[in-house]
């Protein structure tokens, strides 16, 4: 049995989907799953699905959900009850997320190569946005979280793969992420670099006066001082940002 949470919340038994019922009934998986092996308390769980002002029979909705959860997996046992709440009782390796941060953690004790790798597993485990499909604050602010722990990820896999030598073929990655997020200093230095090994310094320079410009007109401040160096030495033509 596989648990999704990296793109909707989603059981697959033996590659087919389990139909979990409705949003908030989905929710409660979720919020069991986030936690996997650990109890959570039924008040926890009731704050998860309606936040902090819960309708007056959200308890006894909530029970009914857990056992409605308790039937349809029924055979694997996942969802347990415990002295003081509600446990999923399943291997984490069975819950993408768990995978996923297994992977970035084990990237960080190897070499640039195999960590790349890893990277690279752990980023294809996503299957769109995280928790798709299920409203309220916990699920928003859950989101959220998942959601920057993706691009750490990308940023790392793409520190490793200039580390390795990798320029022309970042650009268009690059490109797409820095205008999301225009204001990163972090992604505006490896599009710099990704474009100034790629033999285009013109747009690399280009790049970032135009994040200096953004970073004064709308937060009043400079580029931090690695974006500094790093623009620094592509005016002196440093050799050593060769890979």
């Amino acid at each position: 049995m596989e648990f999704v949470l990296l793109g909707g919340m989603a059981v697959l038994s033996r590659g087919t989907e389990i139909d979990l019922g409705p949003a908030r009934q989905r929710c409660v998986l979720a919020a069991l799953a986030a936690d996997a092996g650990h109890v959570v308390s039924v008040d926890r769980l009731t704050r998860r699905v309606w936040g902090d002002e819960p309708p007056l029979r959200a308890r006894a909705t909530l029970l009914n959900y857990l056992s409605r959860l308790r039937l349809l997996l029924v055979r694997s046992e996942a969802v347990a009850r415990r002295p003081g709440g509600y446990v999923l009782e399943v291997d984490r390796s069975s819950i993408d997320l768990f995978r996923f941060r297994d992977l970035c953690t084990r990237a960080r004790s190897h070499d640039d190569r195999e960590a790349a790798d890893l990277l690279r597993q752990a980023l294809e485990l996503w299957r769109g946005e995280a928790l798709t499909g299920i409203d309220g604050d916990w699920a928003t602010g859950e989101r959220d979280r998942l959601h920057h722990e993706r691009l750490a990820a990308e940023r790392d896999l793409t520190d490793a793969l200039l580390r390795l030598g990798h320029a022309e073929d970042l650009i268009a990655p690059l490109t797409d992420r820095t205008a999301r997020w225009p204001l990163d200093e972090h992604l505006a230095g490896q599009l710099m670099l990704a474009l100034h090994r790629s033999g285009r310094t013109a747009d690399a320079l280009a790049h970032h006066r135009d994040l200096r410009d953004r970073l004064v007109e709308q937060l009043g401040t400079e580029p931090g001082t690695a974006l500094r160096d790093l623009h620094q030495r592509i005016l002196e033509a440093d050799r050593t940002l060769a890979p």
